[in-house]
């Protein structure tokens, strides 16, 4: 193998590591164009209550103090879901199918919790020309259960209210049994002597835990928008004055984090606007809403939301049609680490078993390779049977460097060697060992998955240390096989790889050293059985 292989390897690995820090290109910044409406075109200027008007509908916003909350329970096959007639806000979401830990200790994972001190998400307020109007008030329900497990079909809770004003408000839930996504419909109905508000904001709550929310290396956690065709991951550090907006072409917008998403998005053609507010140190809020309307008097207002919060499950994601499978995010091989995703979900469906697709998957990939391995293992032992002759020109020619590089040269064209012919595998199964890194470290479907024996999640690092040191055995075991060239020093680097590659690769995924290691073992056969072709 050639000192160039070696300087890819090294190559390769740094920008493993620090390509998405350093290099990776700077989200750009999407500004509204001129003429477009936004918040911004009618800041709110006093968050008093409007005036008082007679007549119109009964108040409820002064019931909400004589009135005790109640929760509103909503359970499907896939989560359970609790509201409060206090603001018909959203108090608890909790996935029944996702734990937050293997074993007996594991809970189902909590999108939303209750906490006293915090204000709860899906909460609305009301856009006044000159003012917003937050709608903490008594919401009355249609009904206080709503039960769609074991089922096919949809349901509705419908809750009502009215403010100080008299202006009717009604949010419609609808629920789908078998995914993680409803429907939101709001209603605001103006007296018929009242002006209407000129929009209603929706919002998304995150009480951010230092822990659990924190970027890593490999993953982001915080909010995102799909915009104008591109996935925007935004850094509180980055926002302005601790708030950004998004005006125009906005597919969704939501809080993400490695696994799992809640997101809002336009049931209309109209796209949304969104604007990211970090309220204090530990909480932010995204704030969702259409096209403000013009002021008119005496008519109801309807304004949609699709709103999901579940898995980051490609499949589930692709499924609403809404762009949310963006959110998925493997960095620069994200071309070939979907693919490699699709696959091991369609073998996965055949041998209920990941770690048994990665196999599978890892065979059919080299034989998909083998007529370019076989000629790179024949470039490598050609180059190793021309050593004699280089090492005879470099002699003769040892003082004369530039005649030295044209012999070399020439040398290669009259045996119809390629220098670089043995490195090609090895740089080309580099894009697909990173791709298979970010699938296997970020995608939910391999999360908590087991393979076998001690090996109870193939995105977790192998506890006992084996495969990691398997796979230095084989990779050591296949750079003895390999053809060399004759430079000692080269070859006693080369053989050095394998133990370098154990350290890395004991703190990798396991299903990821679980690909590696099967290749290593498929690249010794496959070494025997070139060897027996060509000599």
């Amino acid at each position: 193998m050639e000192k160039r292989a070696l300087l890819a390897v090294i190559i390769s690995l740094l920008v493993l590591y620090f390509f998405q820090d350093y290099f990776a290109p700077p989200k750009k910044p999407v500004k509204p164009k001129s003429g477009e409406d936004s918040l911004e075109s009618f800041p709110p200027e006093s968050l008093s209550p409007a005036p008082e008007e007679k007549g119109g509908y009964p108040s409820s916003s002064d019931i909400s103090a004589s009135v005790p909350e109640k929760e509103v329970r909503v359970e499907t096959d896939s989560y359970t879901a609790i509201f409060s007639t206090r603001g018909a806000a959203l108090k608890s979401w909790v996935l029944k199918k996702y734990l937050d830990q293997l074993g007996t200790g594991g809970k189902p994972i909590e999108m939303v919790t209750h906490k006293e001190d915090s204000r709860l998400p899906l909460t609305l307020t009301l856009l006044w020309k000159q003012r917003s109007e937050p709608l903490d008030i008594y919401f009355k329900p249609s009904q206080e259960t709503l039960d769609l497990t074991g089922g096919e079909g949809n349901g509705q809770i419908v809750f009502t209210g009215t403010n100080r004003d008299g202006v009717l408000v009604k949010k419609i839930f609808t629920f789908f049994s078998k995914t993680y996504r409803i429907d939101i419909t709001i209603e605001v109905t103006s007296p018929l002597s009242s002006p209407s508000p000129k929009g209603v904001m929706i919002n998304w709550v995150r009480k951010l835990d230092p822990k659990k929310d924190a970027p890593t290396r490999f993953s982001f956690a915080g909010p995102v928008a799909y915009v104008n065709g591109e996935l925007s991951e935004i850094k509180l550090k980055d926002l302005d004055n601790g708030k950004k907006s998004f005006f125009r072409k906005v597919s969704w917008v939501g809080y993400e984090n490695k696994y799992f998403l809640a997101a809002f998005f336009p049931r209309k053609d109209e796209a949304i606007s969104a604007d990211i507010v970090q309220t204090d140190r530990n909480s932010l809020v995204i704030n969702c809403f259409e096209k403000p309307i013009s002021s008119s008097i005496g008519k109801t207002r309807a304004y949609s939301y699709g709103f999901y919060c579940g898995p980051k499950d490609i499949k589930i994601l692709n499924s609403l049609g809404v762009d949310l499978e963006k959110a998925i995010n493997f960095g620069m091989f994200d071309i070939i680490a979907k693919p490699l995703l699709y696959v091991l979900k369609y073998l996965n469906k055949v041998t209920h078993n990941y770690g048994l697709a990665i196999v599978i998957l890892t065979v059919i990939i080299k034989i998909l390779f083998f007529p370019l391995t076989h000629k790179s293992y024949k470039s490598m032992k050609a180059m190793k049977d021309l050593q004699p002759k280089m090492a005879a020109l470099k002699k003769k020619y040892k003082d004369d460097k530039e005649r030295l590089n044209r012999e070399i040269m020439s040398l290669y064209r009259t045996y119809k060697v390629n220098p670089l012919g043995g490195c090609l595998p090895l740089l080309i199964q580099f894009p697909i060992f990173i791709a298979f890194y970010w699938v296997l470290l970020g995608s939910i479907e391999l999360r908590h998955a087991p393979f076998m024996l001690w090996i109870k999640d193939l995105s977790a690092k192998d506890p006992y240390y084996v495969t990691p040191i398997l796979m230095g055995v084989s990779m050591f075991i296949q750079q003895k096989m390999s053809p060399t060239a004759g430079d000692p020093t080269q070859a006693k680097v080369m053989l050095a790889m394998p133990i370098i590659f154990t350290f890395l690769f004991l703190k990798f995924p396991s299903g990821l050293v679980l690909y590696w290691l099967v290749n290593n073992i498929l690249q010794i056969f496959q070494q025997l059985y070139i060897d027996k072709r060509i000599s």
